[in-house]
């Protein structure tokens, strides 16, 4: 709700996340595959956490069954249980399903084991801080997302959420300054300023609704 940027993307994202009182769909590009009706295939069989990880994705993703998807994720954790990839797919399922909380156990795991590395630690810190806002725990997603945004950065979506959270808590001047961070930016993607690829229609109503919070907050 999951990340260096040397462009900013709000694709990059797994799950459909909903800010400023609309729902933006995040979608992951899908890989070429024979199945048409699926993006994932069933793995022929299951011996290695490789083979469980994909089974969990084919049921999450061709299946909708989070819960199996958990039950795949958990037994790669098994068999690795040092590898991180398997803890970020299982909370991912994890919050699906609704449950935040282990979501937030396994994010945790994520980031406590891939500190200072490349791998899933920067997707875990957003999606943890999704499901921090879910649980009602605002000031620990706010931590969360300070720890990506650091002292700037290119991604609007990381402003736009620590804003609304801000705003939940009254604090309106920070929630200003979020959204105001978070205007120029998709002014710069609506422009084209990063590239043709950001020029999608829904960065303009993120924009104007964006601009009608600030009103808001400066009324």
């Amino acid at each position: 709700m999951k990340f260096s940027f040397s462009a900013p993307s709000l694709l990059a994202h797994i799950s459909s996340i909903v800010l400023l009182g609309f729902s933006i769909p995040m979608v992951m590009p899908i890989l070429a595959s024979s199945n048409t009706t699926c993006p994932t295939l069933k793995p022929a069989w299951l011996n290695t956490s490789t083979d469980f990880i994909a089974m969990g994705h084919f049921q999450e993703e061709c299946k909708k069954d989070s819960l199996g998807a958990v039950a795949s994720f958990s037994q790669a954790i098994r068999l690795s249980p040092q590898a991180e990839e398997p803890y970020y797919h299982r909370a991912n399922s994890y919050y699906n399903l609704g449950n935040y909380q282990a979501a937030v156990v396994d994010y945790t795991e994520v980031i406590r084991q891939n500190t200072g590395k490349f791998g899933f630690s920067r997707d875990a810190y957003w999606n943890r801080a999704r499901a921090y806002e879910k649980l009602g725990e605002k000031q620990q997603a706010i931590a969360d997302l300070t720890q990506l945004i650091g002292n700037s950065s290119n991604n609007a979506e990381e402003y736009l959420l620590r804003g609304k959270l801000y705003k939940d808590l009254g604090n309106k001047t920070s929630a200003k300054a979020d959204y105001q961070a978070a205007e120029k930016l998709l002014q710069q993607y609506v422009s084209g300023n990063f590239g043709s690829g950001m020029t999608d229609v829904r960065y303009q109503q993120m924009l104007e609704q964006v601009r009608v919070e600030l009103l808001e907050l400066n009324s």
